[in-house]
């Protein structure tokens, strides 16, 4: 198995559409995906398919001491996912102070589950600075941090290097991938070349650029996959999926079996 933390210190930069769309391109090439809310919200289930977000999840299985994953879910695309689930503040509360006083914790539960060797598993997470993150990136093998081309993500970079180089107790390698680039806007353009030579080879090479077929799609509870194939916004993500595949095979020493 692979574990990718998705992060992102700056809110609203589209940590669960990126995490919900990466997990169907790679049911599409056959590979077994499987993503992870480990955000409070509860809304990636939406963005695979639910109608509504669950009440069962992760949170709910931990406070009935249901095994970790009972909840978890598959939908039309092959995509198996684990809600966060819904619970009242206090079980929330509860649920938090189990985090802060064991680091590993989801580390720990992830390993009580038999994925399968192949498994690339995507964990979606709360804006930092949050404990769910920082579990999330504990657990990682390679954590995945969305900018966007704007003064916001420019600022907080520093905050989402440190949260995955220092702040989470074990240093994990960091890529980043630029999200919803407007490219008919001068500053966009400007802030995405300035994020590149500031990244290099820690930048993800495509660009996801803004597209309305994501809005369409969710509009119509289908994945963008599904809505429109041949979309700039699907051709990008593609290329992130191939970065992600190029980190799996680089830390294992295979060859990358990437294709768009």
């Amino acid at each position: 198995m692979f574990t990718v933390a998705i992060i992102s210190a700056a809110g609203g930069s589209g940590r669960s559409t990126l995490a919900a769309n990466l997990a169907s391109l790679l049911a599409q090439r056959g590979m077994p995906p499987f993503a992870l809310e480990f955000d409070p919200q509860n809304l990636l289930a939406t963005l695979l398919g639910s109608e509504a977000p669950p009440d069962d999840g992760l949170l709910t299985d931990f406070m009935g001491n249901k095994p970790f994953g009972a909840s978890a879910l598959c939908n039309s695309d092959n995509v198996g996912f684990l809600p966060f689930g819904h619970a009242n503040k206090q079980d929330a509360a509860g649920f938090e102070q189990q985090l802060r006083s064991t680091p590993g914790w989801l580390r720990n539960c992830l390993a009580q589950i038999d994925f399968a060797d192949d498994t690339i598993l995507l964990i979606d997470t709360p804006r930092l600075p949050s404990i769910h993150a920082c579990q999330a990136v504990e657990a990682a093998d390679l954590v995945l941090s969305v900018l966007m081309p704007d003064v916001r993500s420019m600022t907080l970079l520093p905050a989402a290097q440190a949260t995955a180089l220092t702040d989470c107790g074990r240093q994990k390698p960091l890529l980043h991938v630029i999200n919803a680039l407007d490219s008919t806007r001068e500053h966009h353009n400007r802030l995405a070349a300035e994020l590149r030579a500031r990244l290099r080879q820690d930048l993800v090479p495509e660009i996801v650029h803004r597209d309305t077929a994501i809005a369409q799609a969710l509009a119509n509870s289908v994945s963008v996959i599904d809505a429109s194939p041949d979309s700039l916004v699907v051709h990008d993500m593609n290329g992130v999926v191939n970065a992600l595949l190029a980190r799996r095979a680089a830390a294992s020493g295979k060859a990358c079996q990437c294709h768009a």
